[in-house]
């Protein structure tokens, strides 16, 4: 602040847009990068759930149940 205060109005002025305009620009450019992510990646999309079920645990039932370790482990996924 004490800095601030000591420089004139037209440098602060300066100053200030500066600040503005590299915030704008970064939020800019973080929006179309997960944009794009978002279309790269797709979260959330997959197949059916048997299709899935199949892929993942072929036919073992037991692999079909959650453990409690299971559950911490996706806490933190």
């Amino acid at each position: 602040m004490i800095g601030l205060a000591v420089l004139d109005p037209k440098s602060s002025g300066k100053l200030g847009f500066y600040a503005m305009t590299y915030y704008f620009c970064t939020t800019i450019l973080a929006a179309i990068l997960g944009i794009v992510l978002v279309q790269l990646i797709r979260p959330g999309e997959r197949g059916n759930k048997s299709q899935v079920r199949e892929e993942l645990l072929g036919d073992d039932p037991k692999a079909d149940q959650v453990t409690t370790l299971d559950a911490i482990f996706d806490l933190f996924r």
